[in-house]
């Protein structure tokens, strides 16, 4: 009776083990990856709202309403700077017209994820697919097309966790009207995708080859540049 019940404990016991045994295996397997998935989740949507705030901030910056300012970002284990990986070529009645077409962007990333705030807008791009977060500054309306161009100066870039300071100062303004014209729009982008489902919306002629986006419409063409220098 005594050897049964010395092999009963140990059966008992062993059991226990390999239960114990399979619920870590499981929580493991299922549960770790979600809560790795629903962090990832909310860093990015912190750092969504930074970068839509750091746009914001760029706004009035751009109008000389603020004439300089500092933005807080959390870079949360990416990068942010500045990129000029973003080309603009503005046709007026077939002929280029002579503002600034290698504007910068400021772009965050962090593994395949993208944002940019790009001709005033944010963009997202994770894999192969991209999206608008908040709506450039390239609008049409009737007969009216407003473009307005960021040209961002500076370099730099930092990342980790913590802080950064993003400093950004008004240079210039410039603007240029073109009444009654036939207008070819011709970008380089790293979101052609995004940028075709806009600018179809908003009623121009849109063809896609690769990165390149090409809109074409006439009307009345008001081109404004407005030059901010950046230190990260």
């Amino acid at each position: 009776m005594r050897n049964s019940k010395g092999v009963s404990e140990v059966v008992g016991n062993l059991m226990i083990l390999i239960i114990i045994a399979i619920s870590l295996s499981a929580i493991l397997s299922y549960s770790y990856p979600l809560i790795l998935s629903s962090q990832e989740n909310i860093k990015m949507r912190n750092v969504v709202s930074a970068i839509v705030f750091a746009k914001e901030k760029m706004d009035l910056v751009s109008s000389d309403v603020v004439p300089s300012t500092t933005v807080k970002f959390p870079p949360s284990g990416g990068y942010i700077g500045v990129s000029h990986n973003f080309y603009i070529y503005i046709y007026i009645n077939n002929s280029l017209i002579d503002v600034t077409n290698n504007p910068g962007e400021l772009v965050y990333n962090s593994g395949n994820k993208y944002l940019a705030v790009e001709m005033g807008g944010v963009f997202k791009k994770e894999g192969i697919n991209d999206w608008i977060i908040y709506p450039p500054e390239l609008i049409k309306s009737g007969n009216n097309i407003a473009i307005n161009i960021i040209d961002l100066s500076g370099e730099g870039s930092a990342g980790g966790y913590g802080i950064v300071n993003v400093y950004m100062r008004y240079i210039y303004q410039k603007t240029y009207y073109y009444p009654n014209s036939e207008l070819k729009i011709v970008m380089k982008t790293n979101y052609p995708s995004a940028w075709e489902r806009y600018l179809k919306k908003q009623g121009f002629k849109v063809s896609v080859s690769g990165n390149e986006v090409t809109a074409e419409t006439e009307g009345n063409v008001t081109v404004c540049v407005y030059g901010i220098k950046i230190l990260i």
